[in-house]
């Protein structure tokens, strides 16, 4: 019974995801995106994407949204944008609470960053956001983990701000185009 306790988060998270791949299983992209329709599939990706931000546990919904509404119909360009402005505001929201919440580090950690921090600075300014925008825009690495860690490095909201907007709508994209490809592979 401690176990159940000690881990609810985890099993929330996979009892979620196993719904969501029961729930893909029994009804095809098309029916979901005629249930929903088209134009309310890139509201729920939006307020989707807006969430997911918020925790690592719900990316993995977002793309599976994703990829069904662009296989059902729904236009991929479009869904990339919604997306990719709805990872931003939950990355934004995630990064300011980050960094009120980090002002209380402790000081052995403050030392750690603080070695980073001027390894980083040794590179030129458009190789770090070039990395940044790579990390972020082509890798399923969570948001929230590259967000701890622009806070703590001192990295400013309005300079990674473009670059949360960009790659938000990059991955998104991707993702929509992904599963518009394999729809029309698998289902012809």
């Amino acid at each position: 019974m401690h176990h159940l306790k000690k881990f609810k988060t985890l099993y929330a998270a996979l009892l979620l995801l196993a719904g969501v791949i029961l729930f893909l299983y029994h009804f095809p992209p098309d029916q979901i995106v005629a249930f929903i329709g088209v134009e309310n599939s890139y509201l729920a990706t939006f307020l989707i994407a807006s969430i997911g931000g918020l925790t690592s546990v719900f990316s993995g919904v977002f793309y599976a949204a994703v990829a069904t509404f662009s296989s059902g119909g729904a236009n991929p360009w479009l869904l990339g944008l919604a997306g990719g402005v709805g990872i931003a505001i939950g990355d934004s929201l995630i990064f300011a609470l980050l960094y009120y919440g980090v002002q209380d580090i402790p000081e052995r950690w403050k030392q750690r960053v603080e070695t980073v921090r001027r390894r980083i600075d040794q590179y030129p300014a458009w190789m770090i956001y070039g990395g940044l925008l790579l990390i972020l825009g082509f890798s399923p690495v969570p948001n929230d983990i590259v967000m701890f860690a622009l806070v703590m490095l001192g990295f400013r909201y309005l300079k990674i701000a473009p670059i949360l907007i960009v790659s938000g709508i990059t991955i998104t994209t991707i993702t929509a185009l992904l599963g518009q490809s394999l729809s029309a592979y698998f289902f012809g």
